[in-house]
């Protein structure tokens, strides 16, 4: 395989093989950069592009005039190739904030956090595709935006007139569902409590897919009067269907553990606020309700409250819906892997908020591909390498693995190897070793390993063109 062969078959390559830059040239250089960031994730350009040509180069792209949603757009298209083949694609969208320098506030970014605190950067929210079992398959949305000068008008004011951070999940979930709609896919949108707003409640069930929403108000139910008739009121008296086991994950102030919930569920009609219009109006929606039984001493208490629009006729339906909730822990692993894991986006030292959007689309592409990696290896461990690599980084990797770093016990296949064995050897290549790691590969060695593998690739296709016929 050449070097004419990588440039049309590798993951970078992929990613940007419709993205619409009005120029050729633009789009050759953003596989480049892209490629790079691959090798060597990093905030910082300068730690990325060692040669003073490509950092230029690199330089001159993210300060240029390429639009960012050219990129969105064209990293999107590539997830919705990548997913095609699934029934549906959970939409996980959430919020987050990147903090970056900015001590003089010379920079024009806004607040993020408290108002009263000097911390500054910018507020993003993201939309990431994963497959029904679990696995991210790539971006479908991102919008950065920043915080104006606060002003006096009333919360009720500012969402009627579109000026609160729900306008901007609705234009996220509106342009996701147009391309996905286009690309006749399946949408199952997934939201944390964010999402329990009545312009997004509206928005996800025009999206002519599915939604889960944690809900984050006892909604009064429509039509109906009293204190009781409220949305945690009625689910109280529903009997308990069955109970439903969950791995909680380790995470700041929360220990590992399998949680025990009780699952209710109900049919309902809650009422809505129409801000354009000063009424109500009911939503019908589907509930189910899981709640633990019993936390560990000092844990909170899983408690969760779903709104869908999914049909519940059955107990197994239910479970359906709690799982896709529980899916929406791929995007906090995103946001771990691009803010401050391998990628270390808010490390940027870019001055300007659109010339740090274009970095920060380009490194959570980079980020996504490595949290794809550590999942497929956890959840389909038995699939071919060829899920997650090319051909030429699989021929490659084993390369290394037989040259570099093999053990005298280690089996090398004949055959494609699976992508939990492909995984492990690039994990081993970034400084694995095993059981004293602390559990399986992980995001950083991961990520440490495609750093060597992406240019032990290259190197390995221009090899093979220079060697005789």
């Amino acid at each position: 395989m050449g070097m004419s062969d990588l440039e049309s078959a590798d993951w970078a390559s992929e990613q940007l093989a419709t993205a619409d830059f009005g120029d050729e040239r633009r789009r050759y250089r953003a596989k480049r950069m892209l490629r790079r960031m691959a090798e060597a994730p990093a905030g910082r350009l300068t730690e990325v592009f060692s040669r003073p040509a490509e950092l230029q180069a690199a330089y001159d792209f993210v300060e240029g005039t390429v639009p960012s949603g050219a990129l969105v757009d064209g990293f999107a298209q590539a997830t919705l190739r990548a997913g095609a083949a699934s029934e549906f694609l959970y939409v996980i969208v959430d919020g987050t904030s990147l903090s970056l320098t900015d001590r003089r506030q010379g920079k024009d970014f806004g607040s993020i956090g408290q108002r009263a605190f000097p911390t500054r950067g910018l507020k993003v929210i993201d939309a990431i595709a994963v497959d029904p079992v679990g696995v991210p398959v790539g971006l479908l949305d991102l919008e950065f935006w920043t915080r104006g000068p606060k002003t006096g008008h009333s919360r009720f004011r500012r969402r009627r007139a579109g000026q609160t951070e729900m306008k901007h999940f609705q234009d996220v979930i509106e342009r996701v569902g147009a391309r996905v709609k286009q690309a006749r896919a399946k949408p199952w949108f997934v939201i944390d409590r964010e999402g329990d707003c009545a312009d997004l409640l509206r928005a996800v069930a025009r999206s002519e897919g599915h939604f889960t929403v944690r809900a984050a108000q006892n909604r009064r139910l429509w039509g109906a009067g009293g204190r009781r008739h409220t949305l945690l009121g009625r689910m109280r008296r529903q009997r308990v269907l069955g109970k439903h086991f969950v791995a909680v994950a380790p995470g700041e102030g929360r220990i590992a553990r399998v949680a025990q919930l009780d699952v209710r569920v109900s049919e309902l009609v809650v009422d809505l606020p129409d801000h354009a219009t000063d009424t109500r109006v009911p939503f019908g929606v589907n509930v189910v309700w899981v709640r633990e039984r019993c936390a560990p001493r000092g844990q909170e208490r899983l408690d969760w409250m779903l709104l869908t629009d999914r049909p519940l006729s059955s107990y197994s339906m239910a479970i359906e819906v709690v799982e896709s909730y529980c899916h929406r822990w791929r995007v906090e692993d995103f946001h771990r892997t691009w803010k401050r894991g391998r990628c270390k986006v808010e490390e940027t030292q870019l001055h300007r908020r659109d010339h740090v959007v274009r970095w920060a689309t380009m490194l959570a592409s980079v980020a996504l591909r490595i949290e794809k990696l550590k999942h497929l290896a956890r959840t389909q461990p038995d699939a071919p390498a060829t899920v997650g690599f090319t051909d030429l980084e699989i021929t490659a990797l084993r390369s290394a693995k037989i040259r570099l770093f093999k053990k005298r016990t280690d089996v090398i296949p004949d055959t494609i190897p699976t992508i939990a064995t492909a995984v492990l050897w690039v994990a081993q290549w970034g400084g694995y070793t095993g059981k004293s790691s602390g559990g399986p590969p992980g995001s950083t060695t991961i990520g440490r390993g495609l750093q060597r593998l992406i240019p032990y690739a290259e190197g390995y296709a221009a090899a093979l063109k220079e060697a005789p016929k």
